[in-house]
């Protein structure tokens, strides 16, 4: 049985339409203790549709009204999924002040405005070159922004692009890595597991085993596991692999949240 999910999308994020009962009670279902909602909160991002302009008066009412609901069922977290870029942190940092959050993702979804999953940003690169440009921009958010609790799939940049794009030779990236890593944890925050690698047919969980090690190892503690689902049936999909790896890497915790400080939860 597994303990928590905490990277969860529902009819809120503008990629999604499932219904928040359906997700509730699926968890319930699967034996969960705790659920994070982790809808999109994306801002300065060209040609997104309307559908990702998410209201966050109505979302943060409606999580509140279930967590009250079901709260002798399963503890449901306020979150938040935040597309950050070095130009809109400000932004980012009124709206997460403003409302009674327990858990924040950061993510780097697009660079200078651009969605990564448009493939804009990737043209007349090397993969290599795509994704040093990516780290150093994931840098320079971790340095830059303090208002979340673990960053997002920090590796998933090989998701997009198309095949050319795909896998990434660690070693070549690890410096950055390594000041991204030592800047999150110097921060007082943390990482995920984001085990959707295994759906978008990449084979493997964000960040990839070596960077999971490298964290621990630079001294790293606060991690969330998360399936980033977007319909109900994707919740702990793939959490089986992720517990596995960290009994391989001999980590005993992973990191509940409330009102965004770190708690530490015993796995085994």
């Amino acid at each position: 049985m597994f303990y928590s999910d905490y990277h969860i999308h529902s009819r809120f994020s503008g990629d999604s339409n499932e219904d928040l009962i359906k997700i509730i009670e699926k968890s319930i279902e699967l034996g969960l203790k705790e659920i994070a909602i982790t809808d999109h909160l994306e801002y300065g991002m060209k040609d997104l549709s309307s559908a990702w302009d998410i209201n966050l008066d109505e979302y943060v009412k409606e999580i509140l009204r279930l967590k009250e609901i079901y709260k002798n069922k399963i503890k449901i977290k306020l979150g938040v999924e935040a597309g950050v870029q070095p130009h809109t942190l400000n932004y980012y940092n009124e709206k997460i002040s403003k409302y009674p959050f327990d858990f924040v993702i950061a993510s780097t979804h697009g660079i200078n405005s651009i969605d990564l999953a448009f493939g804009i940003l990737q043209e007349g690169k090397t993969r290599d070159e795509m994704q040093d440009f990516y780290f150093k921009t994931v840098l320079e958010n971790v340095k830059k922004f303090k208002n979340y609790c673990v960053y997002g799939h920090i590796d998933f940049v090989t998701r997009y692009g198309g095949t050319k794009f795909r896998g990434m030779d660690i070693e070549k990236h690890m410096e950055v890595i390594d000041e991204i890593l030592k800047e999150i944890i110097h921060s007082g925050k943390g990482i995920e597991i984001n085990t959707s690698g295994f759906r978008y047919g990449e084979n493997r969980v964000y960040p990839d085993f070596p960077i999971l090690k490298r964290y621990f190892e630079l001294g790293g503690e606060i991690l969330t596991i998360g399936s980033d689902s977007h319909q109900k049936e994707y919740i702990t999909k793939y959490f089986k692999t992720a517990y596995e790896i960290l009994e391989k890497l001999d980590i005993k915790y992973i990191t509940s949240f409330e009102k965004m400080k770190p708690n530490f939860i015993k796995i085994r």
